[in-house]
């Protein structure tokens, strides 16, 4: 039995059923219905409960999907693509409405479950099953007869989501720019995108063309950041001229980005020096990828980093 794709299988089922439907499957029935090791199987259902995936809902083997779980299905794309926008949609809808109350009345009001679904134009059963998954993450909770409000941690993730169009919309509106100011502009906008990540961004002192450097880091890791947005790919001696500036720094390693991508010459350098200095490159699709949620910074970095150091390989997009 392959537990990875038996435990796909059943975060498919428990998703779909939770938000399209008011009952929670049988996962005894499901396992009898498959053919699959029973001991095994409930092996593998005990693990997803202990990792909060999923939760009994009743007796006999009936099951339903938690909060994690349901994050997790979405952000594996194991489930339908566009239930999975209808479902985020829906819960940033309720955290906005809850939001307005939190920012306007006060951390303490609530709003009625029932006004919620009115305002948000919500269909219940899916407005319902998404509030349960905002209760399950903590970034609203229960209050009252029927009521729920937004906690600290969920007012984060509305200031996150708020931050996200705005990386947006400035990123869109760069396309207006000369190349010089814009590749300097998704420069900081990228400086922007890091830090809702975790990592801080700040500028260094001036080069000798009167350029701001902006370094990343996190905790020891840091990383000279330069942004090409130019009409033709990145050639050699823009990577020769970033190797020069980490030469005058302790351990720090670089990233380019380049929306129209690099010259052969240009990969040639980054290769040459992996054993001397790091250097991560990032192409347009990588910067549209971070811009538009489709991938996290750290996990673009961590790839980047791999394929260079274990493969010698110099990957963009």
């Amino acid at each position: 039995m392959d537990q990875t794709k038996v435990a796909n299988e059943i975060l498919i089922i428990l998703y779909n059923s939770f938000f399209l439907s008011e009952s929670n499957p049988n996962l005894k029935r499901l396992a009898e219905q498959q053919g699959w090791e029973a001991t095994t199987f409930w092996n593998l259902v005990n693990k997803m409960s202990q990792e909060g995936l999923i939760e009994s809902a009743g007796l006999g083997g009936v099951y339903k999907i938690a909060a994690p779980g349901v994050l997790h299905a979405e952000e594996t794309r194991i489930v339908a693509e566009d239930l999975v926008k209808t479902n985020r949609k829906a819960r940033m809808q309720i955290l906005l409405a809850l939001a307005k109350v939190y920012e306007e009345q006060g951390s303490l009001y609530s709003v009625q479950n029932s006004e919620l679904y009115r305002q948000t134009g919500l269909d219940q059963t899916q407005a319902t099953a998404n509030l349960l998954v905002l209760h399950g993450l903590h970034f609203t909770e229960r209050f009252g007869n029927g009521g729920s409000r937004l906690t600290s941690r969920g007012h984060y993730e509305v200031e996150r989501e708020r931050n996200y169009r705005y990386i947006v919309n400035e990123f869109e509106s760069l396309s207006d720019l000369k190349p010089q100011p814009r590749g300097r502009a998704l420069q900081q906008l990228i400086a922007k995108i890091v830090e809702i990540y975790g990592w801080s961004q700040e500028e260094s002192v001036k080069t000798s063309n009167e350029e701001m450097d902006v370094i990343v880091f996190r905790e020891r890791e840091y990383y000279l950041l330069e942004s090409k947005w130019e009409k033709d790919r990145i050639e050699a001696p823009v990577i020769r001229e970033l190797i020069g500036k980490l030469e005058n720094r302790i351990d720090v390693r670089g990233i380019v980005v380049s929306m129209s991508g690099f010259t052969r010459g240009a990969l040639e350098q980054v290769h040459d020096h992996t054993g001397k200095r790091i250097i991560l490159l990032f192409g347009n699709d990588d910067v549209r990828a971070l811009v538009y949620g489709q991938e996290t910074f750290d996990d673009l970095l961590n790839a980047k980093y791999k394929a260079l150091v274990t493969k010698r390989r110099v990957d963009f997009k």
